[in-house]
């Protein structure tokens, strides 16, 4: 088949006040990752919460995003290899 183009989101402007979103693709690493990643939005930014969500394993799609999504404004992936 042939690719389609598929528009970039629009990014945010600042992280305060928003709750974030963290995929976690639990490969080696990415929890150290994810903790790093929500250090550093604390430490900059003063956001309203972080609400994590960690697939089962690398190679399966993410469990119960479409109810995640509900609960966070923006979203950042934590992968780690």
């Amino acid at each position: 088949g042939n690719p389609r183009a598929v528009a970039i989101a629009q990014r945010v402007p600042s992280l305060d006040g928003m709750r974030v979103g963290l995929i976690n693709n639990n490969k080696p690493n990415s929890h150290l990752l994810q903790e790093h990643i929500v250090e550093l939005i604390r430490k900059q930014f003063r956001i309203q919460d972080v609400v994590l969500l960690q697939k089962p394993n690398p190679a399966v799609p993410a469990v119960g995003l479409a109810e995640w999504a509900k609960e966070v404004d923006v979203v950042i992936t934590a992968m780690g290899d």
